[in-house]
């Protein structure tokens, strides 16, 4: 298939390789130039404009945020100029009121849009076994479909409205913010008493919490391997907030994540940015006297 990719960031990255590996012919575009030569030299074309990208069977965009979208998609009016049959295939975690008027314009000018937030990091995408929650008309779903082939794992359709995919993403991804939280609590209660932590993430992933998010989580905090993080703090914090945000659209009180969102803040003001945001339990054993 002929693909326009917009947005190289790490994830965009190794999609983008996982495409052209799999025979997918590419034309890239990115902000920041020298990501998108990077992909010159493998085969792909690189775009001058986003515009470029166009030209293509399908148009993945894997932008950072709303700020991005709203910079490379609306602001310079290319929304209105997909035509169909090419499908605007949106990767990307955004908000739900973001995600929400991206399909309007669509709609309003006639281009086709699938939304489809990804589930994984660039070492998951570069193997192919992302999981992906997509939503979108079913005709357009069915052309993005080799494309999920080669990136995912696991494809979960929840629906015809784009948005639905992202107020899933967006409640996974709070989800996981609560996990973070009450381990790091629970941490911090079991080695107060003098229980091992290593001790106790046995118990927790040889009983009912047997889990990967609660083995993988668990292990970084006993461990205590924030860096590289794999996934950095002020990106906690997006999530968390987007959450809130769409809480506040859709009239769901999310009290749970007001407190971490206080505790994602201030972790950041302790200077813990560059951490994963795993690392959020440090910041309640210091609180605990540990």
């Amino acid at each position: 298939m002929k693909i326009g990719f917009i947005g190289l960031g790490q994830m965009g990255r190794a999609m983008a390789g996982r495409l052209l590996d799999a025979g997918h012919a590419l034309t890239v575009y990115n902000r920041g130039r020298a990501a998108a030569e990077a992909f010159r030299a493998r085969g792909a074309a690189v775009a001058d404009a986003p515009t470029q990208a166009l030209e293509a069977d399908v148009v993945i965009s894997m932008l950072a945020d709303d700020a991005a979208i709203e910079s490379v998609w609306i602001e310079t009016g290319l929304v209105a100029k997909l035509r169909a049959p090419a499908v605007h295939l949106n990767m990307a975690t955004i908000s739900l009121a973001m995600a929400k008027r991206v399909e309007a314009l669509h709609a309003r000018s006639g281009g086709a849009y699938v939304s489809a937030p990804v589930f994984g990091r660039p070492p998951a995408a570069a193997k192919g076994e992302l999981d992906v929650v997509v939503a979108g008309p079913a005709s357009a779903v069915r052309r993005c479909q080799p494309l999920f082939d080669v990136l995912a794992r696991q494809v979960f359709n929840v629906g015809a409205d784009a948005y639905r995919a992202n107020i899933v993403k967006i409640a996974r991804n709070f989800m996981l913010a609560t996990v973070i939280e009450s381990l790091g609590e629970a941490f911090a209660l079991t080695r107060k008493s003098g229980v091992e932590a290593a001790t106790f993430l046995n118990i927790l992933t040889s009983t009912s919490l047997n889990a990967p998010v609660f083995k993988n989580y668990g292990r970084m905090m006993v461990e205590k391997d924030y860096e590289p993080a794999q996934f950095a703090m002020p990106l906690g914090l997006k999530d968390v907030e987007l959450a809130l945000e769409a809480g506040g659209d859709t009239r769901v009180p999310l009290p749970m994540a007001g407190l971490i969102r206080e505790h994602l803040l201030a972790a950041l003001a302790q200077g813990y940015a560059d951490k994963d945001w795993a690392a959020l339990a440090e910041l309640t054993a210091a609180d605990a006297g540990l």
